[in-house]
């Protein structure tokens, strides 16, 4: 599966130190990586809940966003927090990939989100097509 090999492809690249790899469509979502000291750090249910509302926060960013149709579709989000960065892909209105990384750890975020794009693009060719409403979508979530 594409999304288990991507957290050994970010690894390889060695742009930054990797905290965890995530792949969601729709409501379902698998962590593909967790870093092992973040056990440490939350617990399970403390990372679960992250993740929910970083797939959630994925849905509030979808890949074709009309009032900005002129740039194109939406390629990633990047959130830069004191500690962390937190890459989001889109692959489609309900799938994308999130990655996070120690902030401190990445030198060059270009390279490291281009070569996230590459990826994406050569190894999820079908993405998730989930047809649900995104009311009761976000509602399984709460």
């Amino acid at each position: 599966m594409p999304a288990e090999s991507l957290a050994s492809y970010l690894r390889e690249l060695d742009a930054g130190d990797l905290r965890s790899a995530v792949h969601y469509e729709g409501d379902d979502y698998e962590t593909v990586y967790q870093r092992e000291d973040l056990s440490e750090e939350y617990t399970e249910a403390e990372f679960e809940e992250i993740a929910k509302n970083f797939v959630l926060k994925g849905f509030d960013d979808p890949l074709e966003q009309p009032e900005f149709a002129r740039f194109g579709h939406l390629d990633a989000t990047v959130r830069w927090f004191h500690e962390v960065v937190v890459v989001q892909i889109p692959l489609d209105e309900w799938s994308g990939v999130i990655v996070a990384f120690d902030r401190e750890s990445i030198e060059d975020t270009g390279t490291l989100v281009d070569a996230l794009l590459e990826y994406v693009e050569e190894n999820f060719a079908e993405h998730g097509d989930v047809a649900e409403d995104p009311d009761e979508l976000a509602g399984e979530f709460d």
